[in-house]
């Protein structure tokens, strides 16, 4: 994966000066508490403390100190207390000989009238060198390329280290920094902690480098995903009455699936994620084995008794339109379903389907504009004969002439990837071009106006889909170019766009 190199941006993390005192009708106090001592100095060497006094020019509160305070190298635990402007930093551990040590607060000392805090770094060392070497960092999301706050960014000694030897956060621009650094080799890591307990785990968002280097007096760009579980389901939950959803991932095939020991029937949603049929369970506990897991839980009379709803997308054009149920279908009566147009007229519908949860309404008829579902009770049926109850739904239908054309050009031939269309967040549109593909202009139809952003995914593994980090085989999330300023798509027109 292409890495960024970023110039070199200094972020000096330091206390802001403080004009503390009475105030008299003046501006808001809007600096943080000055450290105008601390003990050992900064910079100090040949010294090896057990406990180190910082004072402030006012009066502080400390702010969760067992999140807020650390020493890196992280050698030592901490217990920190506060007395008046005094903050006392006890050392639990011996340090080490010849290490060179900052004491890192971030956001754990504010003043006790307006709650302004700093970031603080008090360094010294217990040898005669003390080390100079720092790093400055970039943090983005490596699909939405924006920028991440709160990221733990650290050095490890080794690959297979859970914790780190330096640590630091990013601020909310993304940034973060490590000062002081040895001329060692470290590994570098990034990453969410969700759980806040200083390891990384496979659900948080990370990325790492995969080979030992010594920091140097520069910016590296780190693009977080959270890694695929291709053997694990989670999030499952019942969208009652009759569908159980959740993180089954697209290596588990779904034959492979026992529901309270009976083959499910199932829809695959997305390429993590399945819907499967409840129509077969009873109230009480109920088991999904896969070949990998096994996940229990209790389908409530509550669920059982839950109404049986339809929904519809609210913009939809072409055939069909498709409702879609909280249960799989079994029977529908489609004379109880009166789709009304804007001037009160109805809608003659061709045909119509069931697959699975989806009722499929086909007309060679429809009409521009809003339209309103009527639905009477009993219009869709399940296996076990639960009925949908009356129910209103409402959509907008556009026809050709309401809908419009994206003409793009490419800077280089789109062998071996993939161009995803998103309007308001979400894919509206994707394709996938083979290798050895030559296309550099290609037209997308059948967009509803609006604004649009272009994705282009460089399909390394020829899969179909973006892949994010892959700690297991080590390769980083498949590279993301996403274009931002795409001219407005409106109806009836074919608009022109140059991707640089």
């Amino acid at each position: 994966m292409f890495r960024a190199i970023i110039p070199f941006l200094l972020i000096v993390f330091c206390a802001a000066c403080a004009q503390v005192g009475v105030l008299s009708g003046g501006g808001r106090d809007v600096r943080a508490p000055r450290l105008l001592q601390s003990a050992p100095e900064l910079g100090a060497t040949s010294v090896n403390p057990t406990k180190m006094v910082l004072r402030f020019d006012e009066f502080v509160e400390l702010v969760n100190p067992s999140e807020t305070f650390r020493i890196e190298p992280s050698d030592a635990t901490l217990s920190v207390v506060l007395n008046k402007k005094e903050v006392i930093v006890s050392l639990n551990e011996v340090l080490e000989a010849n290490t060179t040590y900052s004491l890192c607060i971030d956001g754990g000392v504010k003043d006790i009238t307006e709650g302004n805090d700093s970031i603080y770094r008090v360094a010294f060392s217990t040898g005669k060198i003390l080390d100079s070497l720092k790093q400055s960092y970039r943090v983005g999301d490596a699909y939405t390329k924006k920028s991440i706050g709160g990221v733990s960014i650290g050095l490890f000694s080794r690959d297979t280290s859970k914790k780190a030897r330096y640590l630091t956060k990013s601020n909310k621009e993304g940034w973060a920094r490590l000062d002081y650094l040895p001329k060692d080799s470290f590994f570098l890591k990034a990453f969410v902690d969700v759980n806040k307990n200083g390891s990384i785990e496979n659900f948080e968002p990370q990325e790492q480098f995969f080979g030992a280097n010594v920091a140097h007096n520069d910016s590296v760009a780190f693009l977080l995903s959270v890694p695929r579980n291709v053997r694990q389901s989670y999030a499952l939950k019942t969208k009652p009455p009759g569908l159980l959803v959740g993180h089954i991932p697209q290596e588990i095939d779904p034959l492979d699936l026992r529901l309270n020991g009976k083959q499910p029937r199932v829809l695959r949603l997305g390429r993590d994620s399945l819907a499967i049929s409840l129509e077969d369970v009873e109230i009480g506990p109920i088991t999904l084995c896969t070949p990998f897991d096994t996940i229990q839980l209790i389908y409530s009379e509550k669920d059982a008794s839950a109404p049986l709803k339809g929904e519809v997308t609210q913009m939809v054009y072409g055939n069909p339109v498709r409702i879609d149920w909280n249960a799989f279908l079994s029977a529908a009566d489609v004379t109880k379903l009166k789709i009304v147009k804007q001037d009160s007229s109805l809608v003659l519908l061709d045909s119509v389907q069931i697959h699975k949860n989806a009722l499929l309404l086909y007309s060679r008829s429809w009409p521009q504009g809003k339209l309103k579902m009527l639905l009477e009770s009993n219009v869709c049926q399940t296996k076990t004969g639960k009925q949908n109850t009356k129910q209103t739904l409402d959509c907008t239908y556009f026809q050709s002439g309401d809908l419009g054309s994206l003409i793009v050009r490419f800077s280089s031939p789109l062998s071996d990837h993939l161009v995803l269309l998103e309007r308001e967040g979400k894919t509206v549109q994707s394709y996938r071009y083979a290798k050895g593909a030559k296309t550099t202009q290609d037209t997308y139809r059948n967009l509803i106006p609006g604004d649009y952003q272009v994705v282009i995914i460089d399909d390394l593994n020829g899969n179909g889909f973006w892949d994010p980090f892959r700690p297991d085989s080590k390769q980083s999330a498949e590279p993301v170019r996403r274009y931002t300023q795409v001219p407005k798509v409106r109806a009836n027109w074919e608009v022109e766009v140059n991707l640089e």
